[in-house]
């Protein structure tokens, strides 16, 4: 990544905490004032949020660092590390609203201040969706996966909070046609619906995050590039086969350590040749990657 796409990702990264914590405090207030299960999950996953976003910055910032001698793979697992974090959290977060809410559906209790909550989430739709789409080109500008996973989250908050926003202007509806008992399930209801769509989130995001920081073979059930580039270079360079490779991600880097066999008699001019052209083949394919490439003697007979 070049200093411009780094400080671009940097700056939408910092803008995003800023609208975080304003939008997390503007839902504290309503979920106070309202004393709605729906408000309240919301404001504490944007307590997770500004979290969350505090963590991309360092990580973002770390993950340039050039390795050292106490951490000599670099920073990279810092990325799967902070995202582990941010799925257990909003796993708890989404565990605890439902339980709450069923505590609420069996006691249902109105909800005060329909009317800000819509405004709100009204608002909270339109501006997320526009700031999401925004943080999406800066992504495409600076090839960033911090940057693409928090627009993600900003256009997906964005589509929820309309759906509240539908559900609380059919509870006012409710209530003006005179079932009030059956508006103050509406709330809860809601709350339990949003945290099981939020569930995915974490489940994705753990999936993912887990793998890489135990090392798992990001392309092991596809036939991947990493593979097909290995076997053409080892064509090309007229070496006699693979003895292995090792694949591993963690974040946007990804880790690549090549075996070839090699004749005996080869020249180290030659195999430089080779680990030259490999590193290069693979770094065209990935630009955070990082190569290791090995050669052991080809077996007799080959």
């Amino acid at each position: 990544m070049t200093r411009s796409a780094e400080s671009q990702e940097i700056f939408a990264l910092r803008l995003s905490l800023v609208l975080t914590v304003l939008f997390g405090c503007a839902a504290v207030a309503i979920a106070l004032l309202s004393d709605s299960e729906t408000m309240t999950l919301e404001a504490v996953t944007a307590g997770i949020d500004v979290t969350i976003c505090i963590l991309a910055i360092f990580v973002a910032q770390k993950v340039h660092e050039p390795a050292n001698q106490r951490y000599q793979f670099g920073y990279a697992k810092y990325e799967p590390l902070m995202t582990t974090v941010e799925g257990v959290l909003l796993a708890g977060a989404c565990v605890g609203a439902i339980i709450y809410s069923v505590q609420d559906l069996i006691h249902p209790d109105p909800v005060d201040g329909a009317y800000i909550i819509v405004i709100y989430q009204a608002a909270s739709f339109l501006f997320s969706v526009l700031f999401g789409w925004w943080m999406k080109r800066v992504d495409k500008r600076s090839g960033s996966p911090l940057a693409r996973a928090e627009a993600e989250l900003w256009i997906v908050d964005g589509w929820l909070a309309l759906g509240v926003t539908a559900a609380f202007v059919a509870s006012i509806v409710l209530g003006r046609i005179g079932t009030q008992e059956a508006s103050a399930y509406v709330d809860p209801a809601v709350c339990i619906v949003l945290s099981v769509i939020f569930l995915r989130k974490p489940y994705e995001i753990l999936r993912e995050s887990v793998g890489d920081l135990v090392d798992a073979n990001p392309y092991a059930d596809t036939v991947n590039a990493v593979e097909e580039s290995a076997h053409a270079l080892a064509e090309r360079f007229n070496l006699k086969g693979i003895e292995w490779i090792r694949v591993r991600k963690a974040g946007r880097r990804v880790f690549v350590m090549v075996s070839f066999f090699v004749d005996p008699k080869e020249s180290l001019e030659g195999m430089d040749v080779a680990r030259r052209g490999v590193a290069e083949e693979m770094t065209s394919l990935h630009p955070d990657v990082d190569v290791a490439v090995l050669f052991s003697s080809a077996p007799a007979g080959s």
